[in-house]
C-alpha cells in the first residue's frame, strides 16, 4: 500500500511524464543544433538577443546584489525598472536565474525555458486528465504535443509569452470548475498570474475566455435555464475581475507608465481582408509546414495524430450534436480570426502587431489537442472506415499540397515524405488495436513512441529554422568590460561603450548607460533623444549610443567610455585604465548629474531639422546667450551615384530613386575637410541598407546603423584630406536621404564649457531609486539634470517638494532655483503602485475569504445541526474512490488516474 509522497508521485507519475518528455526531447534538439555546452552556439535571436536576455540579466544583477526592482540607471538614462519587467520579466520562474553567474546566464534562461515548456506539458495532462478522469502514458503524450506547438517551437524565443501558454489549461480548468459549481481558486490564481506574468499576452487569454466559456458551459450544463445561466455567468464574470484585481499590483503601474510610451495607433479596418488561401491555412496543421517566427502564416500545428483524430470527431456520432456543434463551431471562428483582419485586430488587443503575427494562434492548439485526446480514449468505438478515411484525405492532401503549394512549405522533401510515413504509422498502428492485435496498453505506448519520435524530429527542424547565434561572441571581453565598470561604479555619472553589439549593453554589462531598445520605453525621451544626435527614433522603440559629439556627452552626463576591442581615437577621451583588449577612457568634457544655467535654457528648441543646430541651441541657451554654437557645417565636395539618381529636397536632403532595379544601388557624398578637426556625421537613409563612412587615408570604414539617424564621430580629418558618406541600397530601394557634416569650433566648446560647469551638483548618496547631492549656484537660475523625467519622479529643493516638475528640452528634469547652497533630493516610485499593492491585497483577502473561511462558516456545527444528517462509511486507511466515467479506461490501465 502506498502512502504519503511514494503514493503521490505514483498516481501522478504519468503528469510528471508530461513534465519531462518534451524536456529531453527540447534538449536532445539542443544538443543536435549544437547549443551550448554540446556545441557553441546558444538560443537567442532576433529581439531575444537584443532585449530579453540583457533586461534579465539586469533581473539577475538585482536579485545578487540588492538592487531595487522599482527603477534601474542601466539604460535609457535610466528608467521605470517595474514598467519593464511587467513584460520581459515578472514571470517567478525568472527567481532561478540568481542561482546562475553572470557568464552562465544564458544556460540559466535555457534552463527556465525548459522548465517553461515541461510545465505546459504537465499543466496539459493534468487538464486532459480532470476533463476525461483517464490518465496514462497517452496524457502525457498529448500534453507534449501541446507544449511543443508549432507556436512554441516559431516563438520560443519569445520566452515571456511562454507562462501564459503552460498556464492556459489551468484557467480553463479553474473555469470548468466554475461552471460546475466548484472553488474558484484555481481560476483565480492562475488567471491572475498570467496577467501577472505578461499583461500583454493575457491580454489575448482573456479574449480567449470569453469567446470560449459560452462553448464550455453549454457543453456541460445542458439545459439549466435562464437564471442558472445567469448566476453562473455573473459569477465566472466577478472572478475574471478577480484575478485581474490580484494582479494590479503589477497591472496598474504598468498601464500608468505606459502612457508614456509609443504606441502605433491602430483603428478598425473599414474593409474586411482576407489573408491567406484556405489551402494554405489548413496545410499549417501538418509537420513540418512552414514555421513561422518573424512573418509567415498561423503557427497552429500540435501534430499529425490531431488532425486523424479531428477527422474522428467530425464523423463520431457518439458525441452529443450540440456539444459538437458548439466546439467546430467555435474552431472554425478561430480559424477565420486567423485570416480575416478585423478578427485578427481583435484579438491582438485591438491592434496589429509589427511581425511575428497570430500571437493567439497557441489557443487554436489547445483546443485540438484537447478535442482529439478525447476522441484517443475512446478509439475502440471508432469505426474503422473512418479511419481508413481520414487516411486517405490527409494522403491525398498531401499529394495537392505537394504539388500546389510549394511555397507555403519550408522543406517540401521534409515535408512530404515524413508525414506520410507518419501517418502511416499512426493508422497501422491505431488498426492493429481495433484489429485486436495490439491491446489498449500496448496501443497507448506505440503511439506515444511514434508521437515522440514526430516531436523529436519538428523540434530539431524548428530550432534549425529559428536559428541560433554564437555564444563566445556574445560574452567576448565580458570579464574585462565587467572589471573596468567596476573601477568607477561608486561615481554618480554614465559611461558608455563604443561597440553596442546589442541594443542594451548597459542592462547586459550593469552600468549607468544611455542606450534601451524596449516597448516600454520613454516615448518622449526618444524623441529628444534622437534630435540630439543620439541614434533613436519613437517607432522604433530606441535609442542606442554611438560614439558621439562631445556636446551630446556633456548633455547627457557621459564621463567614461570603454574600448571594448580596440582603443578609441579621440583626443577628447584620456585612457585611464585597461583590462585585456579593453581600454576604460575618462572624457574631459563632462558635466555633472546636475548643473546650473541661466534661465535662457526654457528657449531651447530641440525641434529643429538638423541635429547640429538643436546642440548649438543647446550650447545657447545653457551658456545664456554667451556662446551662440560650436559646430561649423561642411558642405559636400562631389556627390556620386551608381544604378540610382537624387533630387535636392531642401538643405543636405535628397530624394533618391533607383534607375536599375536588377543591380544594388550606391550614393556617395564626399566631403572635404577645410582644417585639420574632428568631424562628425548625422546620416539618415530611407530604405538603405548599409551605411559606412570612409576616410582618404584609412582602408577601413566607419559603420552606422542605417535605421536611425545619429550624430557619428568619425575622428580626426588632416586639413585638405577628404571623407566619403557612401549609402548601399538593394536593388529597387530608395527613399529620402539626409546628409550632414561637421567639425567643431574647439575655442568656442572651450568657452561654454566652462560656462556650463561652473556650478555643478555635487552627489552625496545614491540608489537605484534615489539621489541626494548638494548645489552652490552662484546665481538665480536653472538646475537641469540629465535625468529622463516620467510619472513617478519626486523632486525636493531644500527639503520642499515640488509639486510641478521642470523639464529642460522637453524630458531632462529641471528646477529653477535662487543663488546660494541647496540640497537636493530625487525619488523614484513607480505611479499606481501603492494603489495597485491594495487591490492586490484586498483581492487575496476576498479570495481567501470566499474559499476558505465562507464554506468554514456554513459547515459550523450550529448549521449542520440545522441540516439533515447524511449517510457516512468508514473506509479502511488507503481506499481509493474515484467517479468514473462511462468511457473510461479497463481497470487495469486506471493506475495513474486521480484518486
Amino acid at each position: 500500500m502506498k502512502t504519503g509522497i511514494k503514493r503521490f508521485f505514483f498516481h501522478n507519475r504519468y503528469i510528471f511524464t508530461a513534465f519531462w518528455l518534451p524536456v529531453v526531447l527540447v534538449a536532445i534538439a539542443l544538443a543536435a543544433t549544437g547549443i551550448y555546452p554540446f556545441g557553441t552556439q546558444q538560443i537567442p535571436v532576433i529581439d531575444m538577443y537584443h532585449q530579453y536576455v540583457p533586461f534579465l540579466s539586469e533581473l539577475q544583477y538585482k536579485l545578487q546584489h540588492g538592487g531595487s526592482l522599482f527603477y534601474t540607471w542601466d539604460g535609457a538614462a535610466g528608467s521605470n525598472f517595474w514598467n519593464l519587467m511587467a513584460y520581459y520579466g515578472a514571470s517567478p520562474l525568472n527567481l532561478i536565474l540568481a542561482l546562475f553567474p553572470a557568464t552562465g546566464l544564458m544556460e540559466g534562461v535555457t534552463v527556465i525555458l525548459l522548465i517553461k515548456i515541461g510545465l505546459a506539458g504537465a499543466f496539459m495532462a493534468i487538464y486532459l486528465r480532470d476533463r476525461t478522469n483517464t490518465c496514462d502514458l497517452g496524457t502525457a503524450a498529448f500534453g507534449a504535443l501541446y507544449a511543443l506547438c508549432a507556436f512554441v517551437m516559431g516563438y520560443y524565443w519569445c520566452i515571456m509569452w511562454m507562462d501564459a501558454v503552460l498556464l492556459l489549461p489551468l484557467v480553463i480548468m479553474g473555469l470548468n470548475r466554475i461552471i460546475s459549481g466548484g472553488s474558484p481558486a484555481l481560476y483565480v490564481v492562475t488567471l491572475a498570474l498570467t496577467v501577472f506574468c505578461n499583461y500583454y499576452i493575457s491580454i489575448m487569454v482573456c479574449i480567449f475566455i470569453f469567446f470560449y466559456y459560452p462553448v464550455t458551459y453549454f457543453v456541460q450544463t445542458g439545459k439549466r435555464g435562464a437564471a442558472a445561466c445567469l448566476k453562473t455567468t455573473g459569477k465566472a464574470a466577478g472572478y475574471s475581475v478577480m484575478a485581474i484585481a490580484m494582479a494590479a499590483v503589477m497591472l496598474l503601474p504598468t498601464y500608468l507608465s505606459m502612457q508614456s510610451t509609443y504606441y502605433i495607433s491602430s483603428d478598425m479596418p473599414e474593409n474586411w481582408t482576407f489573408y491567406n488561401d484556405v489551402l494554405d491555412l489548413f496545410n499549417q496543421l501538418l509537420p513540418n509546414a512552414q514555421l513561422t517566427f518573424r512573418e509567415g502564416l498561423p503557427n497552429i500545428y500540435c501534430g499529425l495524430i490531431v488532425v486523424l483524430l479531428m477527422i474522428c470527431y467530425v464523423t463520431d456520432w457518439a458525441v452529443r450534436l450540440r456539444e459538437k456543434a458548439l466546439n467546430l463551431g467555435f474552431l472554425a471562428f478561430l480559424f477565420l480570426s486567423l485570416n480575416i483582419n478585423k478578427l485578427d485586430f481583435i484579438w491582438h488587443g485591438f491592434h496589429f502587431p509589427n511581425q511575428l503575427p497570430y500571437r493567439y494562434s497557441f489557443v487554436v492548439s489547445f483546443l485540438l489537442v484537447g478535442l482529439a485526446y478525447r476522441e484517443f480514449i475512446r478509439l475502440e468505438r471508432i469505426r474503422t472506415g473512418v479511419i481508413w478515411a481520414g487516411m486517405a484525405g490527409i494522403l491525398g492532401w498531401y499529394v495537392i499540397c505537394q504539388r500546389f503549394l510549394k511555397d507555403s512549405i519550408d522543406n517540401v522533401d521534409v515535408y512530404f515524405y515524413m508525414g506520410v510515413a507518419l501517418l502511416l504509422s499512426y493508422t497501422a498502428v491505431i488498426m492493429l488495436h481495433k484489429k485486436g492485435y495490439l491491446s489498449r496498453r500496448n496501443m497507448v505506448r506505440v503511439a506515444s513512441f511514434v508521437i515522440a519520435c514526430e516531436l523529436g524530429f519538428t523540434v530539431t527542424i524548428g530550432f534549425q529554422k529559428v536559428g541560433n547565434t554564437d555564444r563566445e561572441y556574445y560574452f567576448e571581453n565580458y570579464g574585462d568590460v565587467r572589471s573596468l565598470i567596476e573601477e568607477v561604479d561608486d561615481d554618480f555619472s554614465r559611461l558608455e561603450i563604443d561597440d553596442n553589439f546589442i541594443l542594451n549593453t548597459p542592462a547586459f554589462y550593469h552600468y549607468k548607460g544611455v542606450s534601451q531598445f524596449s516597448s516600454s520605453i520613454n516615448s518622449n525621451a526618444t524623441y529628444t533623444m534622437e534630435n540630439i544626435g543620439v541614434e533613436g527614433e519613437p517607432g522604433k522603440n530606441r535609442y542606442n549610443y554611438n560614439l558621439t559629439s562631445p556636446v551630446t556627452n556633456a548633455i547627457l552626463n557621459v564621463k567614461y567610455l570603454i574600448g571594448k576591442s580596440e582603443e578609441i581615437d579621440d583626443y577628447d577621451l584620456h585612457e585611464i585604465d585597461r583590462s585585456g583588449d579593453s581600454v576604460l577612457y575618462e572624457n574631459q568634457y563632462s558635466l555633472a548629474m546636475g548643473y546650473v544655467t541661466g534661465n535662457a535654457i526654457w528657449s531651447w528648441d530641440i525641434n529643429l531639422d538638423n541635429p547640429f543646430g538643436v546642440l548649438d541651441d543647446y550650447v545657447r541657451a545653457a551658456t545664456d546667450n554667451m556662446v551662440e554654437g560650436v559646430f561649423v557645417m561642411a558642405e559636400p565636395s562631389d556627390i556620386d551615384t551608381t544604378n540610382m539618381t537624387i533630387d535636392e529636397n531642401g538643405e543636405s536632403a535628397w530624394v533618391s530613386e533607383s534607375t536599375d532595379d536588377t543591380s544594388d544601388g550606391y550614393i556617395d557624398i564626399t566631403y572635404e575637410a577645410e582644417e585639420t578637426q574632428k568631424y562628425y556625421v548625422f546620416v539618415e537613409a530611407d530604405s538603405c541598407r548599409d551605411i559606412t563612412v570612409y576616410k582618404e587615408n584609412s582602408e577601413d570604414g566607419i559603420f552606422i546603423r542605417e535605421d536611425c539617424g545619429s550624430v557619428v564621430n568619425i575622428g580626426t580629418v588632416n586639413e585638405g584630406e577628404t571623407f566619403r558618406v557612401e549609402m548601399a541600397y538593394d536593388p529597387g530601394n530608395m527613399g529620402s536621404l539626409v546628409c550632414h557634416a561637421a567639425s567643431i569650433d574647439q575655442e568656442a566648446w572651450d568657452d561654454a564649457y566652462s560656462i556650463i560647469s561652473k556650478d555643478m551638483m555635487e552627489v552625496d548618496a545614491w540608489s537605484d531609486t534615489y539621489v541626494k547631492g548638494t548645489v552652490d549656484a552662484s546665481r538665480d537660475g536653472v538646475l537641469v539634470t540629465s535625468i529622463p523625467y516620467e510619472d513617478g519622479w519626486t523632486v525636493k529643493v531644500d527639503g520642499k517638494k515640488r509639486e510641478s516638475i521642470q523639464q529642460a528640452g522637453e524630458i531632462f528634469i529641471a528646477a529653477d532655483i535662487s543663488s546660494g547652497v541647496h540640497q537636493l533630493e530625487f525619488s523614484f516610485r513607480p505611479p499606481g503602485f501603492v494603489p495597485g499593492l491594495m487591490l492586490t491585497i484586498l483581492a487575496c483577502i476576498a479570495l481567501a475569504f470566499i474559499t476558505i473561511i465562507l464554506p468554514g462558516l456554513r459547515s459550523s456545527p450550529a448549521r449542520r445541526r440545522q441540516e439533515p444528517a447524511e449517510l457516512s462509511v468508514s473506509l479502511p486507511e488507503g481506499f481509493d474512490y474515484s467517479i468514473e466515467d462511462t468511457h473510461s479506461l479497463p481497470e487495469e490501465e486506471q493506475a495513474g488516474c486521480p484518486e
